[in-house]
């Protein structure tokens, strides 16, 4: 009796499912009122738009889902995006005073528009007011500090880096005497008349600067120093002889920098003349990984000098021109291989400019 029941309970969930699936499909079936419609836009007919009678308004009336015209046969379908700018990993930590002779300035991680509001902070903090400010010039001009007769006025300035991502902040210094009348605008000389003056300044600004290098990247910017584009004073740009290495700065400091560059990548310099403004190189290319490097013993019982002499030989011109300085690599023969370390070159005197 108990098996007879089991197999009526069996017959009868078996009727209830087929009429569950049946209902299913007279419901969703291509007849039912729940059908697939997701294809019905590709039969459906083009009606007219709705006219509204003349003495009805219609401003309310538009089309909320206009179809584009056709393109033109001859224009590509695709158009290829341009690729991202890769990152610059050459922004410097914290706050540095560079010095190159008498000139002193502070390189800064932090973008101008960062730099701005925490200078102008400087002010405030210090108690010096200021006569006048430019956020699209990027400097800050301070009234006539000090005793009468005995005055002096100082302007700071805000320039990007070598790197996109630092800026370089400058001071200049004049005195009272430097001008005829103390209540007229100031014409900045290039230099401060008082280079001890200028650096007991420019010491002071970068203390309280680098007290606060944890504020940059989550503090608010200057809207509009941030409106402008920051473009750095060392690029790399693509020429017809390969990449070639733009500095926008002057010819004293180029000079200095590209040594300095050619020293932190350990290229090995066999002549150099700064009249002629070249740097005569060997550079067999950048070791990918450290881990490719010998050991310290392998170096110790082992000459580098076979190896170093087989290396190709480049010429590095710096050439003046239209205010900046541009930096290419010349290799004493041609070959695909000396192609590829020329460019290898350029990028390596980039990345090691301070």
């Amino acid at each position: 009796m108990r098996n007879k029941m089991q197999a009526i309970r069996l017959v009868l969930l078996g009727s209830m499912l087929l009429s569950a699936f049946s209902g299913c499909s007279y419901l969703m079936g291509d007849s039912g009122p729940f059908r697939d419609r997701q294809g019905d836009y590709l039969v459906s007919p083009t009606i007219a738009p709705m006219t509204i009678p003349p003495e009805l308004d219609s401003f309310t009336l538009d089309e909320l889902y206009v179809v584009p015209p056709p393109l033109p046969a001859d224009r590509p379908v695709f158009v290829r995006a341009p690729s991202p700018r890769p990152l610059d990993t050459n922004i410097r930590e914290g706050v540095v005073v560079q010095r190159f002779g008498d000139r002193r300035w502070i390189v800064i991680g932090a973008e101008p528009a960062q730099v701005w509001p925490r200078l102008r902070d400087y002010w405030s903090t210090a108690q010096i007011p200021l006569a006048a400010e430019d956020p699209v010039q990027l400097t800050m001009e301070t009234t006539w500090l000090g005793e009468t007769g005995s005055r002096n006025k100082y302007q700071v300035r805000i320039e990007p880096g070598l790197h996109a991502g630092n800026s370089e902040v400058y001071v200049l210094q004049v005195g009272e005497s430097y001008v005829a009348n103390p209540a007229s605008p100031v014409n900045w000389p290039t230099n401060s008349a008082n280079l001890e003056l200028e650096h007991a300044m420019l010491d002071d600004v970068s203390l309280y600067l680098a007290d606060r290098t944890d504020l940059y990247r989550a503090s608010s910017v200057s809207l509009l120093a941030g409106s402008l584009e920051a473009e750095s004073k060392a690029s790399i740009v693509r020429t017809a002889n390969g990449e070639t290495l733009l500095l926008r700065i002057d010819f004293d400091r180029a000079w200095s920098q590209v040594g300095q560059a050619l020293n932190n990548a350990d290229i090995e310099v066999t002549s150099s003349d700064r009249n002629l403004a070249n740097y005569v190189v060997r550079f067999a290319g950048i070791e990918a990984e450290a881990g490719d490097r010998p050991g310290f013993f392998r170096r110790l019982f082992t000459s580098d000098n076979n190896a170093s002499s087989e290396s190709p030989i480049f010429t590095l011109r710096l050439v003046t021109e239209e205010g900046q300085i541009s930096v290419a690599a010349e290799p004493e023969e041609n070959s695909s291989e000396s192609v590829e370390l020329r460019d290898q070159l350029i990028r390596a005197l980039h990345n090691n400019l301070i």
